[in-house]
C-alpha cells in the first residue's frame, strides 16, 4: 500500500507542476577543498556534473574535497542503518542470539525474508541488515540489543533509538533517528533526518570497525538461520550495492523512500588512497550510482602522486643534488646535499592551488661527514606542508687547518674590503615536481 500511495503521490506532483528532480549539472556554487567553484575560478570542465541535490566526498583524515548543500538535512532512508550496525557493535558480541519477534518479521518494504520466531546471531543479522537491507533485520538488532544496553528497560525497542542519538551527538552530527530502517512513510512518519555531512561522518566511523568494513564489502547474499521449529534454513537475498567491486568500490550503503529520493554512501580504495561518497536525492537507482562513480572518478582524477622534487643534477657518487649549503669554516666552499630517501613521493589534491617546493639547508661547520644532517625539503600547497623528507651531505669536506685557518680569516677582512661574501653562499638546485 505505502508503494501505491508512494506512486500516486508522484503522480499528483507530475500533474500539479511540482518542480522534479533536476538533471545532472555542476555548479558554481558547489564547494571544492572549503572555496566555491566561483570563488576558485574553476571551469565547468573542473567541476562533476551530478544530479544529486547534497553531495559530498571525503577521505579518511576528514579531508573534504567536494560538497553540495552538505548540511541540509532531509530524508536519508536506509542509510539510517548504519548507526543502527554501529550500535549494535558496540553494545553486543557478535554471537549474541537475535530473535525476530512479530514487529520485526511484518515490517514491510526492504527486507531479508526473515520470519517470526527465527533467530541468528548478530553477526548473521548484520549481514541481513546492510546486504539486502533487510527492515525486517533492524528490527530485530533494535530490539535484542536495546535489552542488552538496559537490561532493566521496559521498551528496549526505545532505548536502542535513544542509543542511536546518543551515538549520533557524540560523533558531532546534526542528525535525528526515530527508528532503526529508515522509512519515513505512513506508520513510521516522524522527525527524522541528517545532512550529507552527517552521512559521511558516521560512515567514515563505521569503517573503521573491521567488522563492519567486512560486511558491508560482502557480496555473500546467503545466510542460515534458525526457525521458530528449531530447524535450519538458507536465506537467499538482494545485494543492493550494485557498483561493489567495479571500479574501487569496497562497500556502501543504499536508501530509497519517495520522500528521501534514492540515495548512497560508498567507499572506494584506488592505489591505496581511500575515500568516501555520499549523494542524497537523485532520481532513481541508476542515477545513485553514476553520480557516486562521477564523485569518485572526478576525486581521483584531481589526485596526483608526484616525486617530492625534481633535479637536472647528480652528485659524484650518482645521487641526486638537491643543494649546495654553505660551509662556514671556509670562503668558497660549500657541501653538496642530496636526500634521505630519494624516492619519496607527495600526494595532493590538484583544484585546491598549485604546489611549491621548499628547501631549508643547515649551515656546516667542522668536519662533515657525509649522511650528516642537512636539513629538510617539503612540498606544500599553499601553508599545508604535504610531505617532507631529511635532507644529508654527501660528501666529506674536512675542517680547516690552523694554517688554512688563518688563511681564511685574511681572505674574510680582504673580502670585507671589496663587498665579497665572506661565506660561499647556498644554492638551491632542487626544482618543483610537475604534475
Amino acid at each position: 500500500m505505502p508503494r501505491i500511495l508512494a506512486v500516486l503521490s508522484l503522480a499528483c506532483c507530475v500533474l500539479l507542476g511540482t518542480p522534479a528532480l533536476a538533471g545532472a549539472e555542476t555548479r558554481m556554487t558547489d564547494i571544492v577543498c572549503g572555496v566555491t567553484a566561483e570563488e576558485r575560478g574553476l571551469a565547468d570542465a573542473d567541476l562533476p556534473d551530478i544530479e544529486a541535490a547534497q553531495a559530498i566526498v571525503m577521505d579518511p583524515n576528514g579531508t573534504v574535497y567536494f560538497e553540495r548543500d552538505a548540511d541540509t538535512q532531509t530524508k536519508i532512508a536506509s542509510i539510517t542503518k548504519v548507526m543502527t550496525a554501529i550500535v549494535a557493535l558496540e553494545n553486543a558480541d557478535l554471537s549474541t542470539t537475535i530473535t525476530v519477534d512479530h514487529a520485526a518479521a511484518t515490517v514491510g518494504e526492504s527486507t531479508a525474508h526473515l520470519q517470526e520466531g527465527d533467530t541468528l546471531t548478530l553477526e548473521t543479522a548484520l549481514r541481513a541488515l546492510l546486504i539486502p537491507s533487510g527492515n525486517d533485520a533492524a528490527m530485530a538488532i533494535a530490539t535484542t540489543v536495546g535489552a542488552i544496553i538496559d537490561p532493566a528497560s521496559t521498551d528496549p525497542y526505545a532505548t536502542f533509538i535513544q542509543a542511536m542519538n546518543d551515538k549520533a551527538a557524540e560523533l558531532g552530527m546534526d542528525a535525528t533517528f526515530t527508528n532503526p530502517h529508515g522509512l519515513d512513510f505512513g506508520d513510521w512518519v516522524g522527525d527524522m533526518h541528517a545532512s550529507a555531512r552527517d552521512v559521511v561522518t558516521m560512515f567514515s566511523y563505521a569503517m573503521k570497525n573491521d567488522t563492519f568494513r567486512e560486511i558491508d564489502g560482502s557480496g555473500d547474499n546467503t545466510i542460515t538461520v534458525t526457525g521458530a521449529d528449531g530447524t535450519e534454513r538458507e536465506v537467499t537475498f538482494k545485494v543492493r550495492n550494485d557498483i561493489l567491486g567495479q571500479e574501487g568500490n569496497v562497500g556502501g550503503k543504499t536508501g530509497t523512500t519517495y520522500d528521501a529520493g534514492t540515495c548512497f554512501v560508498g567507499t572506494f580504495q584506488r592505489d591505496g588512497k581511500e575515500v568516501y561518497v555520499v549523494v542524497l536525492g537523485c532520481s532513481d537507482n541508476d542515477s545513485r550510482f553514476s553520480n557516486t562513480l562521477t564523485l569518485a572518478n572526478w576525486y581521483y582524477e584531481h589526485l596526483k602522486t608526484v616525486p617530492l622534487f625534481e633535479s637536472s643534477k647528480l652528485t659524484p657518487d650518482g645521487d641526486p643534488l638537491i643543494a649546495r649549503a654553505s660551509d662556514t669554516d671556509w670562503t668558497d666552499k660549500t657541501v653538496d646535499v642530496t636526500v634521505a630517501d630519494a624516492n619519496a613521493t607527495a600526494s595532493y589534491f590538484d583544484l585546491e592551488g598549485d604546489i611549491s617546493l621548499k628547501v631549508d639547508t643547515v649551515d656546516f661547520s667542522g668536519d662533515v661527514q657525509r649522511g650528516d644532517h642537512a636539513g629538510t625539503l617539503a612540498i606544500c600547497q599553499g601553508e599545508t606542508e604535504l610531505a617532507s623528507v631529511e635532507l644529508v651531505a654527501a660528501e666529506e669536506v674536512r675542517a680547516p687547518s690552523p694554517l688554512e685557518w688563518l688563511l681564511v680569516q685574511f681572505d674574510r677582512f680582504t673580502r670585507f674590503f671589496t663587498g665579497e661574501p665572506g661565506v660561499a653562499e647556498t644554492e638551491v638546485i632542487a626544482t618543483t615536481p610537475k604534475a
